[in-house]
């Protein structure tokens, strides 16, 4: 009677315009029900029944119902599903497959089935990466279904973590494959052969894929006469060969905890191409000569294709104990000791130059992951960075500012790193936040000017506090073709080329630098291959990023009580952000932990302070002393509290 009515319809179409809508994120419950996020401040209760329509991530709209003075959200379309592609668990339910998403509610399960080119048999708790192909709110479908498009892990692997952080940023697991690697014949020509010369390696212990080396001398004025031997792997990869194209896709060597994909075979890059003792080697040349004074002289650099043998491979930890303790060096070569004792005194003179010449960076030292057998964490070494380290920093900081005044004055444009300081929207809150602190100097124009932001930065990186809570306001690193200023580092413009085996742009470098050296034709760098580099590089971050919480979370679950020192990294409404000065973990306090009375304590993220009572009790950059708390498995997190409150 009622169907095709007319009015019906029309008070149907009425009694929707006129129900509230919103859109916003889905936010799911381990009990089934959830909340939609609209902004900071409003959420949506969402039912059990309607949350069977929805995923904790997915981005939808919908109607806001009012019922008896509560209001609920019920979803109605789908604006963007957080399960596009995405890694999951396999199991099983009344003997149909199932996968189980990573970050979703335990008992978030999707009825799926297995793509034909996925060969294995799969079992429960495999990991896989699968395609959501049916959502409940898209047309013509009422319920999630998805397809698994590739296996990942076995449920009992050791190498599960890094396999599925891997997968999760879709990064590769496994070096690239070649046929028969031999050097090109235009290669061999105009090489000058200086296997006699003294160069020699420093890396770390398992280092393999060694790609620079050094020699140095003094002449009669005092000048350092240094010589940097640079792995040359493009005299055996063509330009747009088939491993060209797959070193252009990966453009990095992955560096995850004791698990490294190289960016180029392994043959080339932990064989032929790296500068092994003893070993007759290609390589690209940079001859640099360096005053007392550390400047180097910039109308007397030379490159040029060489062959190298380097006469030995020492390590960060054996070089600095030879300097600084005067242990026994890892070689007999008495040339390398005096070398040494040079470079040691370069590198000082060098950071001297560059602290007043440009900028150097706060050395925190880096953590490494001591694993067992099963890969689990047995302990996290501090490792403080010392003379050898410095020593080879200050060498590859020469030989990258010799290339880049050559692709600067010579060629005209390369693959260059780029910084541009400040983020322009953030630059009022910079100059109210110096001005607040005393730093009135500045203004607007200056502070995003090269000249202006090394001139505040020079100011204020011996001040923990203000250095801290500006960084957050700092634009990332980009590259460029075109030589720009890079602002983190105090240059005018900065180009790589020490790490080819490891960087597809260094590999551009050499090519370009070659091609000049030949008088060859220059061709300018694809700009879509900036695009990829910079997107690959920010998938590795967050690669590493996801491995070190994993991996700190598993070190530290049955750690609790435990005390640690920590540095105040960042403050927000909810509380404050450390870092573990030991180890280098991050971690959360609540501010439920840092006083118990609420309204006694005030944070002011904008300042960078907590107040409690109306007084300054934490800042960041403080060190405090704190106690592990909790660490949440289901998101890595580590919450602490203060192991002595300041009232």
């Amino acid at each position: 009677m009622f169907q095709n009515n007319p009015l019906l319809a029309q008070l149907k179409q009425e009694l929707h315009e006129q129900t509230p809508r919103v859109e916003g994120i889905v936010r799911a419950h381990e009990k089934g029900f959830g909340f939609l996020d609209v902004d900071n401040k409003k959420s949506y209760f969402i039912p059990v029944a309607k949350m069977k329509k929805v995923c904790n991530g997915d981005k939808v709209s919908g109607a806001v119902i009012s019922n008896n003075g509560k209001e609920t959200f019920e979803p109605e379309c789908l604006i963007e599903s957080a399960l596009q592609k995405f890694i999951g668990k396999v199991g099983f339910q009344d003997r149909a497959m199932v996968i189980y998403p990573e970050n979703m509610p335990a008992n978030f399960a999707i009825r799926c089935k297995v793509h034909n080119q996925v060969s294995e048999k799969l079992k429960e708790d495999d990991w896989v990466v699968a395609m959501l192909t049916s959502h409940p709110l898209q047309e013509k479908s009422n319920h999630f279904f998805a397809e698994i498009t590739r296996f990942v892990a076995d449920s009992n692997s050791p190498y599960q973590l890094w396999l599925k952080t891997l997968a999760r940023y879709d990064l590769e697991t496994v070096p690239p494959h070649t046929e028969v690697l031999e050097i090109n014949d235009a290669e061999l020509n105009n090489r000058q052969d200086l296997t006699d010369v003294n160069f020699f390696t420093i890396d770390s212990e398992d280092t393999e894929d060694m790609d620079d080396a050094i020699t140095v001398s003094k002449n009669e004025h005092g000048h350092y006469q240094l010589m940097v031997a640079i792995a040359d792997p493009t005299a055996y990869i063509l330009q747009d060969s088939a491993l060209d194209n797959i070193a252009k896709i990966r453009n990095f060597t992955t560096y995850l905890p004791d698990f490294n994909i190289p960016m180029l075979p392994k043959e080339l890059a932990n064989e032929l191409c790296s500068l092994k003792a003893n070993q007759k080697r290609p390589a690209m040349i940079c001859k640099i000569n360096i005053d007392q004074a550390g400047n180097m002289i910039t109308d007397d650099i030379t490159f040029m294709p060489a062959w190298v043998a380097s006469k030995a491979k020492l390590t960060y930890r054996n070089v600095s104990d030879f300097l600084e303790n005067s242990n026994e060096l890892a070689t007999n070569n008495p040339s390398i000791k005096q070398q040494l004792s040079w470079l040691a005194d370069l590198a000082n003179i060098r950071i001297i130059w560059r602290q007043t010449h440009a900028l150097v960076f706060k050395d925190n030292g880096d953590y490494r992951f001591d694993l067992n057998e099963n890969r689990q964490v047995k302990s996290i070494i501090k490792e403080t960075r010392r003379i050898a380290n410095h020593i080879v920093e200050e060498v590859m900081i020469l030989a990258n500012q010799a290339l880049t005044l050559q692709l600067q004055n010579k060629i005209g444009f390369g693959i260059f790193n780029i910084h541009a300081g400040f983020d322009n929207k953030y630059i009022e809150q910079v100059l109210n936040f110096l001005n607040d602190n005393g730093i009135t100097e500045f203004d607007k124009e200056s502070l995003l000017s090269f000249d202006g932001y090394v001139k505040l930065r020079r100011m204020i990186d011996n001040i923990p506090f203000l250095a801290t809570r500006l960084r957050k306001f700092q634009s990332p690193a980009d590259f460029s073709i075109e030589p720009k200023p890079h602002f983190g580092l105090g240059f005018d413009a900065y180009a790589t080329w020490t790490s080819p085996i490891r960087k597809y742009g260094d590999m551009i470098n050499h090519r370009l630098i070659k091609a000049y050296i030949r008088l060859q034709e220059l061709i300018p760098p694809d700009k879509e291959q900036l695009k990829t580099m910079n997107e690959r590089r920010k998938m590795l971050r967050f690669a590493e990023r996801d491995m070190a919480e994993n991996l700190y979370a598993q070190y530290l679950s049955d750690k609790i009580g435990e005390s640690y020192t920590a540095e105040i990294i960042d403050i927000n409404r909810g509380g404050a952000r450390v870092r573990l000065c030991d180890i280098g973990a991050f971690a959360f306090v609540p501010l439920s932990m840092i006083h118990s009375v609420k309204e006694e304590i005030t944070t002011l993220p904008d300042e960078g302070i907590i107040k409690i009572e109306n007084k300054v009790c934490y800042k960041l950059a403080d060190i405090i002393s704190v106690v592990i708390h909790q660490v949440k498995s289901e998101n890595q997190s580590i919450i602490v509290k203060l192991a002595n409150n300041k009232e």
